[in-house]
């Protein structure tokens, strides 16, 4: 029998930064020709995590179509950004922290240190998921046909196919949380609050009770071993028998009669006759996994009247990237370039709004993401809850500044309520990385 392959070095891994994810196989003593192989999955930090073969193929599969996908140069080789690009982290994005982002709103400002407990929201420019897609199929539809991009015609039956061609690449995990991983925060101010109240979170999965007769069942295993004509039969009769039933039933004077009239079924007649009814052989099945959603509370008691504008802003940056903004820049829907005409042009973007921007947030212990608790995806900002009277009444601060650039009084209290649903879905394998 042999032994399977040993684990992979951690000290190598940890040296040459291995990305969280990168899978290993090693080969075993024995075996004959074929060889005992273990393979491994590096966890990101300080162990390797054993894996079946299935896994090890899949992600060997992903890195050949993502070195298609995220090559941005051309070059057939992905350089250390683009391979970043590609992979999805429980951690903040960008390698950023509250300790060196300059544009961090923070509350309360001097009880959150290195060894605290916190929450660290980041915010980014919403990124479409299929925009990329668009971009890479319209510029090798351009090689293949040998033009610009810009003089493509979407109704040229030339194009069309070109465009086809172009579109074989399969969606593998990595293109899926592309526009999540790539989410951009560069420029962005981020937020830092204290753990929420009442936190939580929940994993929906969506299963169905269908029912199958003798005949459906029949009918559905000919599919499945590809049997077409089989099963086309068998829905035939089905459905000629059906049919044949209910207008016996129809044209009987049982239908005839005043308050039975149209409702009559097959079970209803063997059920009050025989007391017996088709058997529905129920079975439960799978249908979808469903997005994540999670709500935050934080009650913010400002204990003096700087600490009351710090949390104004907060509550100002949470409310405008949760909101849509007025579109600026006329941009062709087509050819994705600026439009420089003075004609109507439908793709205006006064005609249009810009998409809420995503936030990131990572449950933090210092510096490094918390894996004691289930980690999110980017998310969508569902909803923003104010209450400026959380004690039931009203009671503020004395305003110090006595000018009008920011005139009332702050509130002694304030609590934000804060609703998220998340705009990836969560897989198996994502579940030992913290998601």
């Amino acid at each position: 029998m042999g032994f399977t392959g040993r684990k992979p070095s951690i000290i190598e891994a940890q040296k040459s930064n291995l990305p969280e994810g990168t899978i290993r196989r090693t080969k075993g003593a024995g075996g004959g020709q074929g060889g005992n192989y273990g393979y491994w999955r590096w966890n990101g930090t300080d162990d390797w995590v054993e894996v079946d073969k299935t896994a090890y193929d899949r992600w060997n599969a992903d890195q050949v179509e993502q070195k298609k996908y995220f090559d941005k140069d051309g070059d057939g080789i992905l350089s250390e950004s683009e391979i970043n690009s590609t992979i999805i982290e429980i951690g903040p994005l960008g390698g950023k922290l509250p300790s060196n982002d300059p544009k961090c709103y923070r509350w309360p400002d001097d009880t959150i240190g290195t060894g605290t407990d916190y929450v660290f929201f980041q915010f980014g420019k919403y990124l479409p998921p299929f925009s990329r897609d668009v971009d890479i199929l319209r510029i090798s539809s351009a090689q293949i046909l040998g033009e610009k991009v810009e003089d493509l015609s979407l109704t040229d039956s030339k194009t069309n196919e070109a465009i086809e061609r172009s579109s074989e690449t399969p969606a593998v995990q990595t293109m899926y949380n592309a526009s999540a991983s790539q989410l951009d925060v560069t420029d962005e101010a981020s937020i830092m609050l204290p753990m929420p109240q009442d936190l939580s979170t929940e994993s929906n999965q969506q299963w169905q009770g269908k029912q199958f007769t003798a005949s459906g069942r029949a009918a559905v295993a000919a599919l499945a071993a590809g049997n077409f004509s089989f099963a086309s039969s068998v829905v035939q009769n089905i459905a000629g028998n059906a049919v044949a039933i209910q207008n016996a039933l129809t044209s009987t004077v049982l239908n005839s009669i005043p308050g039975v009239g149209g409702n009559m079924e097959l079970n209803d007649i063997s059920g009050s006759t025989r007391g017996v009814v088709i058997n529905p052989n129920a079975e439960l099945l799978y249908d979808a996994p469903e997005m994540r959603e999670i709500g935050m509370i934080f009650r913010l008691v400002p204990r003096n009247y700087d600490e009351s504008v710090e949390i104004r802003e907060i509550v100002r940056m949470f409310r405008q990237a949760s909101m849509p903004s007025w579109g600026s820049e006329d941009i062709n829907l087509v050819s994705g370039q600026k439009d420089q005409t003075n004609n109507f042009n439908f793709g205006d973007m006064n005609n249009w709004i810009h998409v809420p921007k995503l936030c990131k947030f990572t449950f933090m212990t210092g510096a490094k993401a918390n894996k004691h608790i289930i980690q999110y995806k980017p998310c969508a900002i569902s909803g923003v809850e104010v209450n400026y009277t959380p004690d039931g009444t009203w009671s503020s601060h004395t305003n110090p500044t006595s000018d009008n650039v920011m005139p009332g009084s702050p509130p002694t209290a304030v609590e934000l309520r804060l609703n998220f649903m998340e705009t990836k879905l969560i897989y198996a394998d994502e579940v030992s990385r913290g998601f």
